[in-house]
């Protein structure tokens, strides 16, 4: 009886041991596989070499933003050149002022001649001439009434078309005729002043403005 009762006990015993051991080494795997990092995917060389989506937008709006600064850069500087090349300068027409002396004053109505104040004139000495003015300050006493004052041709015994002039002021004002019209030749041009009402009327420091092409 006990030689067939041993070496059952003896299998059941080795079969415990060995369970053991592997519910052991189960357990002892498990531990490890807990412990040890999860591993970081290898990335391949063509995903560790790329740029993501983010990068890549950022390097083209980079590249367009150059490629437009350029753009303008070398747009302004050709239109800069063509305005140089384009643009002609505009020529600045030339201006004479011809002094007719001192001036005077009166009370008549009628036209009267103001002494000292007169110049010879040849429109044919200025080819370029393009237009001519009689300027002179006048004023009126008391500013009552009108100052009235015009370029008169001695040798026409005629007063210059578009020469007269006239103020209400009582103090020198600057007054500029329209546009005269001269004889040909050279011809005296004397001023000459009245009054509208007989209050004193006055001029000084008459002049022809002569502006030449």
């Amino acid at each position: 009886m006990k030689e067939k009762i041993l070496p059952i006990i003896i299998i059941v015993v080795s079969i415990l041991v060995l369970a053991n051991l592997v519910v052991l080494d189960l357990g002892w795997l498990r531990q490890q596989s807990e412990v040890m990092p999860t591993p970081t995917p290898s990335l391949s060389p063509a995903t560790s070499d790329s740029c993501g989506t983010v990068c890549q937008q950022t390097i083209d709006e980079k590249i367009s933003q150059a490629i437009a600064t350029l753009s303008g850069k070398e747009t302004t500087k050709e239109s800069k050149t063509a305005e140089k090349t384009t643009t002609p300068k505009p020529s600045q027409p030339q201006v004479i002022y011809i002094p007719l002396g001192g001036g005077g004053s009166t009370i008549s109505r009628d036209w009267a001649d103001v002494g000292n104040a007169e110049v010879y004139l040849d429109v044919n000495d200025y080819p370029n001439l393009e237009k001519a003015y009689f300027e002179g300050f006048i004023k009126v006493k008391h500013g009552n009434g009108k100052a009235f004052a015009r370029l008169y041709d001695v040798n026409h015994s005629i007063g210059v078309q578009g020469s007269d002039i006239e103020s209400a002021s009582e103090n020198f004002t600057l007054v500029e005729s329209g546009t005269l019209n001269f004889w040909q030749g050279k011809n005296l041009y004397r001023i000459q002043i009245k009054s509208l009402n007989g209050y004193e009327a006055s001029i000084d420091s008459g002049r022809i403005k002569i502006i030449l092409k």
